[in-house]
């Protein structure tokens, strides 16, 4: 009888045990099985295209021309079976996943405001929208502004200190934000993040105040005095802090740009990577004891110093604590040094701040910043008039996408490359993942894809030659067959398995 009673208490256990144990089996074979087998056949594909048109032209600084795809959406495609053919293939892998996009967008320096000013307040609102709103703009959600003066302005050179003398004492300090206030810097940011409250800050300094110089007490050119790096820390908290009170929170915080310029021609401040090393860890410090949680970035300078200058600070442990991430701009070196120094130091991410480009080699070139770990990108000086002014410094810009007519300064129209940026900054969200994909090559079609937070897809695909170029994309089992146009740049996006 005990016999038989432990036999059905077994049965009643293994009826219990196998509805669990099928589930469990069903979970690990669908956790086993190729992905390639779940991709949903039939779902559609959103296609978006926008053209270049004569890239450098100096027309378009004279007048708008016409651009044939300016963001146009085009009919949806299909995702089908893979059919063998052979053509160019771009195989995307959403399990295979890079960096975290931070954001993507330009700067708000102040030439860029002093137009934006000058304007009826109803346009300046279109052309604000048209830049940052996510639905009615191409949604630009990362934006570098200046502590100070940049050589992009209409104004003299200024720092919120420019003392005489100098003070050793850094409670002293005479600090004032208010010519950001008085040309609008303040007005025109605060607009900004009306329209897109999202929106982040990047802000940097071109000089610190002169007399915390070694050297002639002025903004342009000279070198960082180590004896004032407390206050000029307490400087940097300050500015962070006014920007705050006015409603303005500030993302990152770069220490210097281009630290190793330093010119008499426009402001300018030069650090040794030893100086750079220490003074980071006193603004993180200064930071830290002020409840202030701005990421804190160093470098903000060209590729090729990726290494002999922040990996340098990099290897200090103080200056490894008190680095949040390393900035880079595109004037020397390759992008590929990026991911030298993600190499060495996987756990710090890399950032893009600085270089507008031209047509669809530049976006190319955005292409390969994000294929080597960088988490932003942003384009440099916004809006110039029809005159590239106003500009106190010595370089001829890069394109600004967009452009005010110097005798008319209601009437703006915006270049190629705005429409050709929004093909990322309108699809790829904050907090999206890069994901592997084939390159491509300039002969055919480059691309770099990414995984949104809402398990959307986008694939951002560039055609720098000079006829159509018909690929397939290969991802989970479907395919997607796509052609894009000469000289255009295309943003496919769908629903990941």
């Amino acid at each position: 009888m005990l016999k038989i009673r432990t036999v059905l208490q077994r049965k009643c256990l293994l009826y219990k045990v196998l509805p669990l144990l099928f589930a469990l089996l069903f979970v690990a074979m669908m956790t086993l099985m190729p992905h390639t087998t779940l991709f949903a056949i039939g779902q559609p594909v959103e296609v978006w295209w926008s053209s270049e048109k004569n890239p450098k032209d100096v027309a378009w600084w004279q007048a708008p021309m016409d651009i044939t795809y300016k963001l146009a959406k085009q009919g949806n495609l299909t995702v089908t079976s893979p059919d063998g053919a052979t053509m160019t293939t771009i195989t995307i892998d959403p399990t295979v996943k890079y960096q975290t996009m931070q954001g993507i967008g330009a700067s708000l320096e102040e030439s860029t405001v002093y137009n934006l000013s000058r304007m009826s307040a109803a346009k300046r609102e279109e052309v604000l929208r048209a830049l940052v709103d996510p639905v009615n703009g191409i949604g630009m959600n990362l934006m570098r502004i200046c502590f100070g003066t940049s050589d992009f302005t209409g104004r003299e050179w200024y720092s919120y200190d420019d003392l005489k003398t100098p003070l050793t004492d850094p409670d002293l300090l005479k600090f004032s934000i208010q010519k950001d206030i008085d040309y609008n810097i303040i007005s025109v940011i605060q607009e900004a993040l009306s329209y897109n409250p999202d929106l982040k800050f990047v802000a940097t300094p071109w000089s610190p105040p002169g007399w915390v110089k070694i050297g002639p007490n002025s903004l342009c050119g000279g070198r960082i005095n180590p004896d004032y790096f407390a206050v000029v820390a307490k400087y940097y908290r300050k500015a962070i802090q006014a920007y705050a009170a006015q409603g303005i929170p500030i993302y990152a915080f770069s220490i210097q740009n281009e630290p190793e310029v330093a010119t008499g021609q426009y402001p300018s401040c030069a650090y040794t990577w030893q100086e750079e090393r220490d003074f980071v860890q006193a603004v993180k410090t200064e930071f830290q004891n002020n409840n202030i949680g701005t990421k804190v970035w160093v470098l903000d300078h060209n590729f090729d110093m990726a290494m002999t200058y922040a990996g340098q600070i990099l290897a200090n442990a103080g200056a490894y604590a008190a680095t949040d991430g390393v900035a880079f701009h595109d004037y020397a070196g390759e992008p590929s040094e990026m991911t030298t120094l993600h190499n060495a130091y996987p756990d710090k991410e890399i950032f893009f701040t600085e270089r507008s480009v031209w047509g669809t080699s530049g976006m190319d070139r955005i292409m390969q910043y994000f294929r080597n770990w960088s988490c932003t990108y942003n384009a440099w000086v916004t809006m110039l008039d029809s005159n590239k002014l106003p500009n106190n410094g010595p370089f001829d810009p890069d394109p600004t996408l967009a452009i005010q007519d110097a005798a008319n300064f209601d009437n703006y129209w915006f270049i190629p490359e705005y429409y050709m940026t929004g093909q990322f900054t309108k699809f790829v969200q904050s907090g999206a993942k890069r994901i592997k994909s084939d390159y491509g090559s300039s002969s055919t079609i480059t691309n770099v894809a990414f995984l949104n937070p809402d398990n959307t897809i986008v694939l951002v695909a560039a055609n720098q030659t000079l006829s159509s170029q018909q690929f397939k994309i290969l991802t989970q089992g479907g395919q997607i067959t796509a052609t894009i146009p000469a000289g255009t740049v295309a943003t496919y996006k769908w629903t990941a398995d």
